[in-house]
């Protein structure tokens, strides 16, 4: 069976690091982040910029006991990285 040069090419192209890629663990705390906060009804609030994730979490858990809220009430957070231009370049949490 031979295959053809498209989809050689198609495979190459899904598999060779295109788009932003993830970012290794080694590094989640070393990056700075943007925070993002998540009510239970889904809106958005933004913390601020911090260095990595765990700080991340950390504004993020403050926020939420701020606010009177359990973890259990349905509330969540993401990190998103500050790189190449981009305000959420990557997602690591």
């Amino acid at each position: 069976m031979r295959v053809r040069p498209i989809v050689v090419f198609l495979m190459l192209a899904l598999t060779s690091g295109c788009g932003d890629g993830t970012l290794p663990l080694s590094q989640y705390d070393k990056v700075d982040v943007n925070v993002y906060f998540y009510f239970p009804n889904g809106s958005e609030v933004f913390l601020g910029e911090t260095r990595g994730a765990s700080s991340c979490g950390a504004m993020s858990h403050n926020f939420a006991q701020s606010k009177n809220l359990e973890r259990s009430d349905g509330w969540s957070y993401i990190c998103c990285t500050i790189e190449k231009g981009s305000t959420c370049y990557r997602k690591i949490r």
